[in-house]
C-alpha cells in the first residue's frame, strides 16, 4: 500500500493523456482547417481570376468580332466582287469606287485602328488601306502568294492563327503583326477569285491587357496556336518554348471552356493556371494565381490558427488544473487516510467525504475502518473468552485425574485379591480415560489407535463373556507409523459388536491394515455377524442414524466418515461392503502420512 510512486504515476498519466489529447486535437484541427481554408482560398482566387479573365476576353473578343465583320463585309460586298471579277487597272473608276467603299467601311469599324493593313488582292492588282507607319511600295499581288504561310492560311476555312505575331513581310521596319488571309470568291462554283489580307497589330491585345490589373507575381499570357506570349512591360514577349508551365498548357488540348491546371515547372514551383478561350479558334488568355496573395492569406490563416491553438491549450491547462483539484487532491487525502490506518489509526475522517463519487469512496473507507476496528475489538474479546475457557478446561481435568488414581487403586486391590478380570478391565478403562483426557492431538499414529481399539475391545469382551474375539493383521510394520484421526476405529468396533455380532450371539472381528495404491492406506474392520442391506448401508453413510450406547455415543460412523473427508479430502473416508447373514466390512481409506513428518496438534 505504501507506494509513493503510485499517485505520482496517476498524475503523470493524467497529464500525459490530457496533453496528448490536446496536442492531437490541435494537430487535427490545424490540418483540417488548413486544408479547408487552403482549398477555399484556392477556389476563391481561381473563381476571381476566371471572372476577371472572362471580362478581359470579352473586351478582346469585341475587337476580334469587329475584325470578323470587316472580313465578312469584304467577302460579301458587290463592289468588291465586281472588282475581283474584272481586275481593273489602278486608277480606273471601278478601282476608285471599290476603294472608297472599302475605306468607308474600314473607317466606320470600331477596331479599324488595330488593322494596320487591309488589302483586297486579285491575280494582277490589289487595293489596300494601310497605316502610314506600315506604308510600303511592295507589290502585294506578286509577293503575298510567296509568303510561306499563304497556302496554309488560304486553305483553312476558319481563322488560322498558327503563325502568331510576325514581322510585317512588306515593311521590314514595321512592328509585329498577326496576318489573316481569307478567300473572296465572286463565282463560288468556279473556285476562282481573289483573297483578303488583314494585318492585326499587337495593340489590340496590349490595350486590353493595360486595363487588366494583376498582382506583382501574377502574369497574363496570350496563346495563339502554338505561340505563347507574356504580357509584361506594356508589350507582348514570346516565351515559347522557354516557359515550362505555359508550354505544358499550350501543348494540351484546345481550350473551349475555362479550365484550371496545376503545372509544376522545372524549378519545382507549382503554378495554378486559369485559362479562358478567345473567339478565334486555338487562341486563349491565361493567368497564374499569385503566390504572394496565397501566402498572405496563409499567414492570416496561421495567425487565426495560432490564436485558436493558444486558446485550446489554455483551456487544456485549465482542465488539467481542474482535474488536479477534483481528482488528485481527493486521492491524495484518501491515500493519507490509508497510511494512517496502516499505522493503526481507525478514527473516522469526515474530510474525505465529499459530495461526489470520490467522496463515496472516502465514506466507504471510513465505514471499512470502523468495521475493522469493531472486528478487532470482537477478536480481542474472543481471545479473552478463550483464555477463560482454557482455564476452566484445565480445572475440569482434575476430576479425570482423580478417576485415574481411583481406578489404579482398584486395579492394585484386584491384583492382591487375584481378580485378574477386574484388574484387566480397570486397566483398560483407565487407559481409555487417560487417552480421552490427556493431550489435544487430533492425529495419532495407527499404532496408538490400534492400542485404543484393543483397550475398548477388552472392556466389551468381558461384557459379552468372551463370546467375541478380535484379530489385528498388519501388512507392514511401517504402516503403523502413519497418522490417523483419533478415535476412528472405536465407532466401527462398536457398530460391529452391537449391530453385527450381538444379534447373532457370538462372532469374530478382524482389523487389517494394508497399503492401498502407492500413497494410500486401507484399514478393514470385518465382522461375521448378521450383515446389513444396501438401504441400511446407504443410511449409515448419509446420516448417523444408529444410536450409540457406549462411551462413544457422540461419535458415529457417519461422523467418522465426514471427519476423514474434512481432514484428508473427498477421496478419503469410509466404504461398506456387506452380505446379509454373512459378514460386514467397513473400510477406512486415508493417505499414507508418516508421523515423523506430519505429526500436528490441534485444539
Amino acid at each position: 500500500m505504501n507506494n509513493p510512486r503510485r499517485l505520482g504515476s496517476i498524475q503523470k498519466r493524467i497529464l500525459v493523456i490530457t496533453t496528448s489529447c490536446l496536442l492531437g486535437m490541435c494537430i487535427i484541427i490545424s490540418y483540417v482547417s488548413y486544408y479547408i481554408f487552403q482549398n477555399y482560398l484556392r477556389q476563391r482566387l481561381v473563381y476571381a481570376s476566371e471572372v476577371n479573365l472572362r471580362l478581359l476576353s470579352d473586351s478582346i473578343n469585341a475587337s476580334l468580332t469587329d475584325i470578323d465583320q470587316m472580313v465578312r463585309f469584304c467577302q460579301t460586298n458587290a463592289n468588291i466582287a465586281s472588282y475581283i471579277a474584272n481586275t481593273p487597272d489602278p486608277g480606273s473608276v471601278l478601282s476608285v469606287s471599290t476603294y472608297n467603299r472599302i475605306s468607308e467601311e474600314f473607317n466606320s469599324n470600331p477596331s479599324g485602328s488595330y488593322m494596320v493593313r487591309l488589302a483586297v488582292i486579285t491575280d494582277a492588282h490589289f487595293l489596300q488601306i494601310v497605316n502610314v507607319a506600315y506604308s510600303s511600295t511592295a507589290d502585294l499581288a506578286a509577293e503575298t502568294p510567296k509568303l510561306p504561310f499563304f497556302n496554309t492560311l488560304l486553305a483553312d476555312k476558319g481563322y488560322n492563327l498558327s503563325t502568331g505575331f510576325i514581322k510585317d513581310p512588306f515593311y521590314k521596319n514595321g512592328a509585329d503583326v498577326l496576318p489573316i488571309i481569307r478567300s473572296i470568291n465572286y463565282k463560288p462554283e468556279s473556285g476562282r477569285g481573289g483573297y483578303l489580307l488583314i494585318e492585326v497589330a499587337q495593340e489590340l491585345f496590349i490595350h486590353a491587357f493595360e486595363r487588366y490589373s494583376t498582382a506583382e507575381d501574377s502574369h497574363v499570357y496570350l496563346t495563339l496556336g502554338e505561340h505563347c506570349y507574356l504580357y509584361e512591360g506594356d508589350r507582348l514577349t514570346q516565351i515559347w518554348p522557354s516557359n515550362e508551365a505555359v508550354r505544358e498548357l499550350a501543348s494540351s488540348s484546345t481550350v473551349s471552356e475555362a479550365r484550371v491546371d496545376e503545372i509544376r515547372s522545372r524549378e519545382g514551383v507549382t503554378d495554378i493556371m486559369v485559362s479562358v478561350p478567345l473567339k478565334m479558334p486555338g487562341s486563349y488568355i491565361s493567368q497564374n494565381i499569385s503566390h504572394m496573395e496565397l501566402n498572405s492569406q496563409k499567414r492570416l490563416l496561421w495567425s487565426i490558427l495560432g490564436s485558436t491553438l493558444i486558446g485550446i491549450l489554455g483551456m487544456g491547462l485549465l482542465l488539467v488544473f481542474t482535474l488536479n483539484r477534483m481528482i488528485n487532491i481527493p486521492v491524495s487525502r484518501i491515500r493519507a487516510k490509508m497510511l494512517r490506518v496502516e499505522e493503526g489509526n481507525f478514527e473516522r475522517d469526515p474530510s474525505i467525504e465529499w459530495n461526489h463519487e470520490i467522496g463515496d469512496i472516502g465514506r466507504g473507507v471510513n465505514d471499512l475502518c470502523e468495521s475493522v476496528f469493531l472486528l478487532l475489538q470482537t477478536r480481542l474479546e474472543d481471545e479473552k473468552q478463550k483464555k477463560d475457557l482454557e482455564y476452566k478446561m484445565l480445572q475440569s481435568q482434575i476430576n479425570p485425574h482423580f478417576l485415574y488414581n481411583t481406578l489404579n487403586s482398584i486395579k492394585w486391590m484386584a491384583d492382591i485379591q487375584g481378580a485378574s478380570g477386574i484388574s484387566e478391565m480397570t486397566a483398560s478403562l483407565a487407559k481409555l480415560l487417560r487417552s480421552i483426557s490427556k493431550g489435544t492431538r487430533l492425529l495419532i499414529p495407527i499404532r496408538e489407535e490400534l492400542s485404543l481399539a484393543q483397550d475398548y475391545f477388552t472392556i466389551q469382551s468381558y461384557r459379552y463373556g468372551g463370546t467375541i474375539t478380535l484379530e489385528i493383521q498388519t501388512e507392514a510394520e511401517s504402516l503403523l507409523n502413519c497418522l490417523i484421526l483419533k478415535f476412528t476405529l472405536q465407532p466401527l468396533l462398536e457398530n460391529a459388536i452391537f449391530h453385527g455380532i450381538e444379534p447373532k450371539g457370538a462372532g469374530r472381528i478382524t482389523i487389517r491394515v494394508a497399503a492401498e495404491g502407492e500413497q494410500g492406506i486401507r484399514i478393514d474392520v470385518t465382522d461375521d455377524g448378521v450383515g446389513m442391506s444396501r438401504e441400511k448401508i446407504r443410511q449409515i453413510l448419509q446420516s448417523d442414524a444408529q444410536e450409540s450406547r457406549d462411551l462413544f455415543r457422540e461419535i458415529g460412523v457417519y461422523n467418522v466418515h465426514r471427519r476423514l473427508q474434512y481432514e484428508f479430502g473427498e477421496d478419503c473416508g469410509i466404504t461398506i461392503e456387506s452380505a446379509e447373514h454373512e459378514y460386514t466390512t467397513m473400510s477406512i481409506h486415508i493417505p499414507a502420512a508418516p508421523s515423523a513428518d506430519t505429526r500436528s496438534d490441534h485444539v
